[in-house]
């Protein structure tokens, strides 16, 4: 793949993350600790740092950073998000704008994280900008949470999502290259985390019915393709176990 091309279709997620944002807040699940410790110590989130959640969603991960002490401030193109995004972190600013033109002064941050989103960026525009938005030296996080393919339900909830079909990226890519074309970095650290999640049916068909491609779908091929994720989701039993595999990506921008 082409380091300096787009991943996604922009379009896609524009239109895809407009509404639904209550389902992504039931659905999607949190980070685990051992990926956040990873960057509040890269990064030294502490009082007295400020940090940069760039399309923060509904704040999943923003409310990971707010007990270090450091001044939180977010930026999220979605009003729909933006809407749970204040009720759920509610002592957190957060506006709109994109990636691509970060509303924030230079060298304002102390490190800049991105999580499940860098993928919808024009990635070397955004990684100007957020190399402009951050002070020498400064961190930058990229982190997802993918579903691990080599457990079961995981793997058929993927088929019947039609994940391979639609899916925005490949899971598993390596974003290090797509970083280092942008000559704004240093070199690129990668952790990968095992991580579960324990949650009922509902929140099982709300993880698929937040996906971009499914928020845009014809509203009877989306019902049919929701009731099909219900049907194996009551399968499962009360409780479903979400198997993840959490890739974060560290990198410091250059002085």
């Amino acid at each position: 793949m082409d380091p300096t091309a787009p991943v996604a279709d922009a379009e896609l997620g524009r239109r895809g993350f407009a509404t639904g944002a209550g389902a992504y807040e039931r659905g999607r699940p949190d980070y685990p600790a051992a990926a956040v410790d990873r960057i509040v110590d890269e990064a030294g989130l502490a009082p007295g740092r400020t940090v940069l959640d760039l399309a923060a969603g509904t704040g999943k991960l923003t409310r990971a950073l707010v007990p270090t002490g450091a001044a939180v401030l977010a930026v999220e193109p979605s009003a729909d998000m933006r809407s749970i995004f204040r009720q759920a972190v509610p002592g957190v600013p957060v506006v709109g704008g994109t990636a691509e033109a970060v509303p924030l002064a230079d060298a304002t941050v102390d490190a800049v994280v991105v999580a499940q989103a860098f993928h919808w960026f024009r990635p070397q525009v955004a990684l100007g900008e957020m190399a402009r938005v951050l002070v020498g030296g400064g961190t930058l996080a990229l982190v997802w949470n993918e579903r691990d393919g080599s457990d079961p339900v995981m793997a058929e909830l993927g088929r019947l999502s039609r994940w391979a079909r639609c899916r925005p990226y490949p899971a598993g890519m390596d974003f290090g290259p797509v970083i280092d074309a942008s000559g704004r970095y240093g070199a690129v650290t990668r952790m990968l985390v095992d991580y579960e999640e324990t949650v009922d049916a509902g929140a099982l068909v709300d993880q698929v019915a937040s996906r971009s491609y499914v928020q845009v779908m014809d509203e009877p091929e989306r019902r049919d393709l929701l009731a099909s994720i219900g049907r194996f989701a009551a399968t499962l039993g009360d409780r479903v176990v979400m198997k993840y595999r959490t890739d974060l990506f560290l990198a410091r921008s250059r002085t």
